[in-house]
């Protein structure tokens, strides 16, 4: 890292220390601009995410006793994406704010010689960083926030280190109606579209033509469809046409961890997958029938049986689990882990039914089916770098019916293995008695399952359902 050679108080790093770095496009926009609130947006890869940690550590270095936030929804999310860039692309080599603080994982802070502090957050633990005041804060995946969110963190820019105070946003587009698109469109915000020439890694300047990488990492996203195609491709604000599950909505369905009373019911649901992602869902049932997926599983080329030993090692040991109808899946989870499976019930149009009416409201304003935030074990990296989802909560984002076609066809099969995971575990809770299958397909025989109450059809044991209590 280093300021721009026109700049006059550049800070010195020694040669062998320094990072690359040559703001370009957007990114410099950005670098230059002190306007109180920024947004930089568009495709995916342009280096967004770079160019506000470039800012912000420049920044902690240029005025002593600077205090910058780095935030994201959760805490957790900000390991393996926003801090693995800044201490591995930003930070100086072996320079002394990685001196102290622990692992990244638990990292609170960056403390630089000059007095300077680099608070790392989330808005789930919220109270530990609305309590002061910083001079730059940098809000990552800034789509993640709600308005509100993102007001009160604006209420904590009132340092009086820096001859002025910033809030860099980062993102990839939304939907075009999102607040924060609203809020740059308003003239509340500079914005600064990126593209992926913005980023040196992709695009070689002097030839004037995208580097092996550039052309590799634009393939990948040209496999793209739909609205993810839109976003991340072309940078545009685009809404996802055809959702099958319109009601999904991240502010309303996805909630903070807490501890789940033991008398609540627990399973598992599980969808197999290697080249596709296999997928396991811890659950619990409170006394409300409303369904939480605090635990997930989320990954792609591995074994059942590795899956099966890190299950076991996360407490599915004896829990009930209901999966798809793989038989020597089945098998191998059994023996792992001392628990019987169950075939999953797998009516695609019943149990898109039994999903949506979790989803809705109820009188009391709360749904029946909720997801805690980072109950994802570990982010599938591959997955990751091909901008494909990475947990359900992503893929009800992206779980869609055919361009052309009625709501009753079926959905595209793609992005489907968390939501296929969902909709077992809903008919199995469910049972899908209560819904109505469409004229001319069979019905099948569900059995509703009331806490640790089961049915059992005669002669037919695949209908027994249990909840361990």
């Amino acid at each position: 890292m280093r300021a721009p050679e026109s700049d006059p108080d550049a800070v010195e790093i020694p040669r062998e220390a320094r990072r690359p770095f040559a703001p370009r496009g957007a990114a410099l926009a950005l670098w230059k601009s002190n306007a109180r609130e920024v947004l930089i947006d568009g495709v995916a890869g342009s280096g967004k995410t770079r160019i506000a940690l470039e800012k912000a550590l420049y920044c902690a270095m240029r005025w002593p006793g600077t205090r910058v936030l780095l935030v994201r929804k959760t805490r957790a999310s900000m390991t393996d994406s926003v801090l693995e860039t800044f201490e591995n692309e930003v930070i100086p080599v072996n320079h002394a704010c990685l001196a102290r603080g622990g692992e990244r994982s638990h990292r609170g802070r960056y403390v630089l010689p000059n007095g300077s502090e680099i608070v790392v957050g989330g808005m789930d633990k919220a109270a530990r960083i609305m309590s002061t005041r910083f001079d730059l804060i940098c809000v990552f995946e800034s789509t993640e926030l709600s308005e509100d969110e993102y007001e009160h963190l604006t209420t904590r820019a009132r340092g009086t280190a820096m001859p002025y105070r910033q809030m860099i946003c980062d993102c990839n587009p939304a939907a075009p109606s999102h607040w924060l698109k609203r809020r740059a469109d308003s003239g509340k915000m500079a914005r600064f579209p990126s593209r992926h020439q913005d980023n040196p890694l992709l695009w070689d300047v002097e030839a004037n033509d995208w580097t092996p990488e550039g052309r590799e990492y634009l393939d990948r996203l040209s496999n793209l469809t739909g609205h993810r195609r839109d976003r991340l491709l072309l940078g545009l604000w685009a809404a996802a046409e055809g959702l099958v599950y319109p009601d999904w909505d991240a502010a309303v369905h996805l909630v903070d961890p807490f501890e789940i009373p033991q008398s609540w019911g627990r399973f598992i649901s599980v969808d197999f997958g290697f080249r596709n992602p296999f997928v396991a869902q811890w659950w619990a049932l409170d006394e409300d029938d409303r369904m939480y997926l605090y635990r997930e599983i989320y990954r792609t080329g591995r074994l059942v049986e590795d899956h099966a030993e890190e299950m076991a090692d996360l407490g599915a040991v004896g829990l009930p689990i209901v999966c798809d109808h793989d038989a020597e899946g089945r098998a191998t989870l059994e023996r792992h882990l001392g628990a019987r499976t169950y075939g999953a019930r797998k009516a695609i149009k019943v149990g898109i039914q039994a999903v949506t009416s979790r989803l809705r409201k109820q009188e009391d304003g709360r749904p029946r089916l909720l997801i805690f935030r980072d109950a994802l074990v570990s982010r599938d990296r591959k997955l990751a770098a091909a901008k494909l989802p990475t947990c359900t909560a992503e893929e009800f984002e992206s779980y869609v019916y055919p361009a052309k076609g009625g709501k009753e066809d079926v959905p595209e099969k793609k992005n489907d293995h968390g939501v296929d995971c969902a909709r077992y575990a809903s008919m199995h809770v469910d049972g899908g008695s209560r819904y109505r299958l469409p004229d001319g397909e069979e019905a099948e025989a569900l059995v509703p399952v009331l806490g640790d109450h089961v049915v059992a059809l005669p002669g037919d044991d695949e209908t027994a359902y249990p909840v361990t209590i």
